[in-house]
């Protein structure tokens, strides 16, 4: 009788692809703590229920209770909102979601003052970047960096076929490690070996934990775009993938997607998603410019329209050598914790970024901030 064993249970089936073990101990789960807006959540991003569907009509219940959480209930609203986009109910689905951020938003308290505040200082750091030559590693990181939503996980799929790269997903140790180590240096001792030294001993101390076999591996951390900087200075050895979707597509996909850890708080209104998304442009913008030809971009719609064309374009830039197993990613069975975890196991689909449009008039606050800004 213990809902969160069957809970992480069915989060454990999910990142290994299994439908209908995933069903079964979510559904456990929600048995034992029917009010439970996060598994409810999980359940209903993934799957479709017709409208007369007695869970449907439970969730809505469950919002009644006056003594509900703030948690469970930004949950329900999330996956009711999911509900009535896959029964193209808009206005219901907009109700919802609409609601289910501003909760959210409210749960973390978030100001994006901080944020201009820490792409700022990073700008400052490398306005005037020096050579520090440091050795190479013999091991071979990926990164592999974008907005949130925008097929990173798609590609770390594809990259992890190779029979030679390990693919070790969302990994924070960069983020634990860099603001961290900013907060305790002096600005100007943080072009120095002794502040890299230190990232890259805490980097490769934590990834010693995953027990890695292979030389090359990705770290798909989509908000390591921050880092591109610390990542060329500490890593020379490393390659860096960056991913381009459009812009709306990849904004509305963000509102819509309910993430449970707190390292995404401009997610949760449409002004602060718009402002967020522009200081990434510039941030990448200016990472082109103070290292050009070190980064890689790779677009989205292109990778779905031209999949072998763009597929060894990528493998190449990675220095590997050919795999078929790259074109085959969705029969890659790697555990994938990410919320595209069924997504990644299917064949490349087309099509996706242009689903925005059907919500356009809802969408007005994104468009007008970043229509323009591809």
């Amino acid at each position: 009788n213990y809902d969160n064993a069957y809970f992480n249970l069915a989060i454990c089936q999910k990142d290994i692809g299994n439908k209908s073990e995933f069903i079964k101990n979510i559904e456990k789960a929600i048995n034992l703590r029917p009010d439970w807006g996060d598994a409810h959540y999980h359940l209903c991003k993934d799957f479709k229920f017709e409208q007369n569907n007695p869970r449907v009509k439970k969730m809505e219940s469950l919002l009644s209770i006056q003594d509900l959480s703030l948690n469970d209930r930004i949950g329900l609203n999330f996956a009711l909102a999911h509900v009535h986009e896959k029964l193209d109910n808009i206005k219901e689905q907009f109700i919802f979601l609409n609601e289910a951020n501003s909760l959210r938003k409210k749960e973390l308290s978030y100001v994006i003052e901080k944020d201009y505040k820490k792409f700022s200082l990073i700008k400052e750091i490398f306005n005037s970047p020096t050579q520090l030559k440091i050795k190479p590693s013999s091991l071979r990181p990926i990164f592999i960096v974008g907005m949130p939503r925008s097929g990173t996980s798609l590609v770390e799929q594809i990259i992890s076929s190779h029979e030679e790269v390990y693919g070790a997903g969302e990994l924070d140790f960069l983020s634990k490690n860099i603001f961290k180590e900013i907060k305790t240096a002096h600005i100007k001792k943080i072009d120095s070996k002794a502040f890299y030294q230190k990232i890259i001993d805490n980097y490769f101390d934590s990834l010693s934990s995953l027990n890695i076999s292979e030389d090359i591996f990705t770290d798909k951390m989509p908000l390591n775009f921050r880092f591109v900087g610390f990542i060329l200075s500490a890593f020379p050895e490393a390659k860096i993938v960056h991913l381009k979707r459009d812009p709306i597509a990849t904004c509305w996909s963000i509102y819509k997607h309910h993430f449970t850890s707190n390292g995404n708080g401009y997610a949760s209104n449409f002004d602060d998603l718009a402002s967020y998304f522009l200081m990434y442009k510039d941030l990448m913008d200016f990472w082109h410019k103070t290292f050009p030809s070190y980064i890689y971009d790779i677009s989205y719609e292109d990778l779905t329209l031209n999949q072998e064309k763009e597929t060894r374009k990528l493998i190449d830039y990675c220095g590997l050598s050919w795999d078929d197993r790259c074109l085959d990613f969705h029969n890659n069975n790697r555990a994938v914790h990410t919320s595209s975890g069924f997504q990644v196991r299917e064949k490349m689909y087309q099509g996706s970024s242009e689903a925005w449009k059907n919500y356009e008039q809802y969408l007005e606050p994104l468009i007008s901030k970043i229509g323009d800004s591809k």
